[in-house]
């Protein structure tokens, strides 16, 4: 059994260093000289340049690239990178494991009222790089996709588009070479259709439409997009992540994101692979109970293969060369990365977990997830959203992870929601994320 180490994060937040919560962080200029170009900073920790008068990196002119702009001024610690945006929560599938067979809501779609309100307000905020459409709705699936990409590429502003590829025809493929659409990431659970259960159905015409990307790409010398897999495993599927990254030279993807399935359903739960998976220590630091064992790297087919199962077994904490191979414990991305979720109706949520409300099993006990809307950006400009105080004490809560354990526990009532935990917190608790967990990915 082949054991890789688990990546290396660079460290995005200076929180985890004890900086306080609007210390500011200097990109490529010493701190002086950044001092001399801002004179001032809002209550919001947004920089204003003397000269201007404007927010430090923004032009007058709205065509102007925010991302480009922003690299040369200071950023805040606590600072929006990345947007989730579901442009729609309807598909063009019915896939056994969705979420949707696990919530209430209707079929809605993100409007163009909506949408041009959001990208304007994102252009009013410097450090945002990235715009994912994704969530938990199929982006193909809404009339106007491609136009709003083609907005947040003329923006300046990273595109990224994670989709089932069912509908991604040649005009389609065109279109999103010609943007140029800079990361897409497409659902692929099985080799073939025949072995499709309770996954992404479609297969065989997944690996068509990702083989004529790869094709159009090479006849136009393009670069763009990246291509990259999302491969949801199961006990049913497993034994086809081999064949799938043997895909990789014929379908022209370099990445492949694997998840765990989430059993919205009481008969998915014999389906997941982390039966025994446990968080172990939540900071991920060595005790005496639980000592860090540090290894060199080993021949894959030694015996020392089994005994390192052995011990990844009992939650032992194992690190590759100082790669820890469990993982870096308890940690959210969205929070320490500076993400936020937006839904078609223009909700705001810090998360994807808390976007929606909905169930699913853990540990064979159903759980109710209560969505957390910090807003929505048709009554309140996005920027005010994000340094909201009850959101902005949210973020520190997380990073500095004061829930209590509710993923290793035995199991009180209180882990049947979202609502509170026994340390106390309010609304929203997040002692039981399985993505800050490390159990489920999102590309």
């Amino acid at each position: 059994m082949v054991h890789f180490p688990a990546p290396q994060h660079e460290e995005t937040h200076p929180a985890h260093r004890g900086a306080g919560a609007d210390e500011q962080m200097t990109i490529g200029r010493p701190v002086a000289e950044d001092e001399a170009a801002c004179s001032r900073a809002d209550g919001g920790g947004h920089l204003f340049s003397s000269e201007t008068g404007r927010p430090a990196g923004q032009f007058p002119s709205l065509e102007q690239s925010p991302v480009a702009d922003s690299r040369a001024s200071l950023r805040r610690r606590d600072a929006l990178r990345k947007v989730h945006l579901e442009i729609t929560n309807e598909c063009n599938l019915d896939c056994k494991m969705c979420i949707r067979h696990a919530w209430r809501e209707t079929a809605r779609s993100m409007t163009n009222k909506t949408f041009s309100a959001l990208a304007a307000q994102l252009r009013e905020i410097p450090t945002v790089e990235t715009v994912q459409f994704g969530g938990f709705g199929e982006p193909t699936a809404h009339a106007q996709f491609l136009e709003f990409l083609r907005t947040v590429k003329e923006a300046g502003w990273r595109a990224e588009l994670v989709t089932n590829a069912v509908a991604l025809t040649a005009e389609t493929l065109d279109r999103l070479i010609e943007l140029p659409l800079d990361q897409i990431v497409v659902s692929l659970d099985h080799v073939s259709s025949a072995g499709e259960s309770a996954l992404h159905p479609e297969a065989d015409r997944v690996r068509h439409n990702l083989r004529e990307l790869f094709r159009r790409k090479f006849l136009r010398g393009a670069v763009l997009p990246e291509v990259a897999v999302a491969f949801v495993a199961t006990a049913a599927n497993i034994d086809a992540l081999p064949e799938i990254k043997r895909l990789a030279l014929n379908l022209g993807f370099s990445r492949i994101v694997v998840s765990n399935l989430v059993p919205h359903t009481a008969d998915l739960c014999e389906q997941i692979l982390y039966h025994h998976w446990t968080s172990a220590r939540a900071d991920g630091k060595p005790s005496t109970w639980n000592p860090a064992i540090d290894l060199p790297r080993l021949d894959a087919w030694s015996k020392a293969s089994p005994v390192i199962e052995r011990l990844q077994r009992s939650g032992s904490n194992l690190a590759i060369l100082g790669s820890r191979l469990s993982g870096e414990g308890l940690r959210c991305r969205f929070v320490t990365e500076g993400r936020a979720a937006i839904d078609p109706d223009g909700n705001v949520s810090p998360c994807l977990a808390l976007l929606h409300d909905y169930e699913y099993y853990f540990r064979g006990q159903r759980r109710r997830i209560r969505a957390y809307r910090v807003g929505n950006v048709n009554e309140r400009p996005l920027s005010a959203l994000w340094d909201d105080a009850g959101y902005a004490r949210f973020r520190q809560r997380v990073l500095r992870w004061e829930f209590s354990p509710c993923i290793d526990c035995g199991g009180c009532d209180l882990r049947e929601s979202n609502e509170t935990d026994c340390f106390g917190n309010e609304f929203p608790c997040c002692g039981e994320c399985l993505w800050a967990a490390g159990i489920v990915q999102c590309p």
